[in-house]
């Protein structure tokens, strides 16, 4: 995700502010269907208030174009009980239109709290939305130390705030790379995992030391997992869940139990090059492995807080002195807080 600064213009960056300012406090503001995808088209319509004008010459446009693409726009909303600002979406790439646009099915009609039909137009279309609202570790933008009035008009473009564009941008490349690392757990790789051979016994003794395996992928750099070492952790645990044995799936077509395996220690391109040089460890190794059943997985990685980090501590309870064995020397509150930034 390193590449991601590469791959977009930083100029083309705006942050929206959403659901407030005087007009939200006495009616329904026009950004409500911003975060839901159309069903006309699929694709995300965002109106950008105040009356969608946007002034396209902050990204470079001319005054004669009527949009410009490749904007990345990031939403945001108050902070309960602060006016402090949270990043809870944003979108890449996004085409952005001088005046609201409206089209049959496009613009979306809402009854406001006056009883009055409203036409909520759009400024913005992106194919993509990633939707923050259920992260935990959301971004915080603390107004005070920039400008209290930075949302007066609910907006504000790149290069107003320079530190703040620096910190935004690392806070998406590392959702991103979260999510490259999560889809890269997902599915392929777990059936690359079951029709694996094993792991030899000099691979897993070198599994930890050797250097650290990265190659550039579409979307920036990616880790080269070796799934025969995701094997051997299944094998080591007899095909049973770590969290809890009596967790049962099916049988594969090898004939044995469906179980995955996942990195304790999230195997992002981040976390990698952290523990390579502080440790001189490679994380893709079977110390840092479990073999845990689907539906605790997709928790791992998916569920509420509460639930998934008593999980996690238990993992971690499980694993923790062979972590120390091959000198990875990792607390518990240290390895929490890597999934609560994930």
């Amino acid at each position: 995700m390193k590449n991601f600064k590469n791959n977009i213009n930083t100029k083309r960056i705006i942050v929206v502010d959403l659901y407030a300012g005087s007009y939200n406090e006495k009616n329904t503001g026009h950004e409500l269907f911003n975060l839901v995808r159309n069903p006309v088209d699929s694709n995300f319509y965002g109106y950008c208030p105040p009356r969608d004008g946007i002034a396209l010459t902050k990204f470079g446009a001319s005054k004669n174009d009527e949009y410009i693409d490749n904007v990345l726009v990031v939403y945001v909303s108050k902070k309960n009980k602060s006016n402090n600002r949270e990043i809870i979406a944003f979108c890449l790439n996004a085409r952005i239109f001088k005046t609201g646009q409206s089209g049959k099915g496009l613009s979306r009609n809402f009854i406001d709290k006056d009883g009055k039909e409203v036409i909520s137009t759009y400024s913005v279309k992106s194919d993509n939305l990633y939707d923050l609202r259920n992260r935990f570790n959301k971004f915080e933008i603390k107004i005070n130390d920039y400008n209290n009035k930075m949302f007066r008009k609910q907006r504000f473009y790149c290069g107003t705030y320079p530190e703040l564009d620096i910190g935004i941008i690392d806070y998406i490349e590392s959702v991103l790379e979260q999510k490259a690392i999560l889809d890269n757990d997902d599915s392929d790789v777990q059936e690359e995992i079951q029709i694996s051979e094993p792991a030899d016994t000099e691979i897993i003794k070198k599994s930890s030391e050797k250097p650290l395996n990265i190659e550039n992928g579409n979307q920036g750099k990616i880790i080269v997992k070796d799934s025969r070492i995701s094997k051997s952790a299944l094998i080591a645990a007899n095909y049973t869940c770590s969290i809890n044995t009596i967790h049962k799936t099916f049988i594969t077509k090898q004939k044995i139990p469906y179980m995955e395996g996942h990195h304790l220690i999230p195997c992002t391109v981040t976390n990698s090059e952290y523990f390579m040089k502080k440790y001189n460890k490679n994380i893709d190794c079977i110390e840092n492995i479990v073999s845990i059943c689907p539906n605790c997985h997709r928790e791992i990685h998916y569920g509420e807080w509460k639930s998934k980090s008593e999980k996690i501590k238990l993992l971690f309870r499980k694993q923790q002195d062979k972590l120390k064995q091959i000198g990875i020397l990792i607390t518990e509150d240290e390895l929490l807080k890597l999934y609560k930034n994930g």
